[in-house]
């Protein structure tokens, strides 16, 4: 009936409408879903990207050159980070985030998301992989 490929683009296309779903939800272990990446041989989904914070209250909102930035608050009260790629579309949610003196930390596995009104920085082990001004 189907080969393999198409079955590969099914399952793919099944993942991310998980994703696409998940969106408002995600644990402390969710991790940034590129959906408008190719499946198979076809052309990108592309996705609506949606500003600011779905079905949460913004809290805070930071802008860099290549990134928008939000700390977003459940109804639960729970504090989560939501990055979006201005490049490609790519997002990320996290919900283990702590605050100090203006700075937002979230912690996704062994990478940290830390952003104030100066700049965005992203650690993995330890190691700085990304440093961007704030512009807004």
């Amino acid at each position: 009936m189907f080969g393999k490929e198409r079955v590969q683009e099914i399952k793919g296309l099944g993942l991310v409408m998980a994703g696409i779903s998940a969106i408002g939800f995600l644990t402390a272990s969710a991790e940034a879903t590129p959906l408008n990446q190719p499946i198979g041989n076809s052309q990108p989904l592309q996705i609506a990207q949606v500003e600011g914070c779905p079905r949460a209250e913004m809290v805070q909102s930071f802008a860099t050159a290549n990134f928008s930035v939000y700390i977003c608050k459940t109804q639960e009260g729970a504090i989560f980070y939501r990055g979006l790629s201005k490049r490609n579309g790519s997002q990320i949610n996290v919900m283990q985030v702590t605050t100090s003196d203006g700075t937002y930390e979230a912690t996704n596995g062994n990478i940290i998301y830390s952003i104030n009104p100066e700049r965005l920085q992203v650690r993995q082990n330890g190691k700085v992989i990304l440093t961007e001004a704030v512009i807004k």
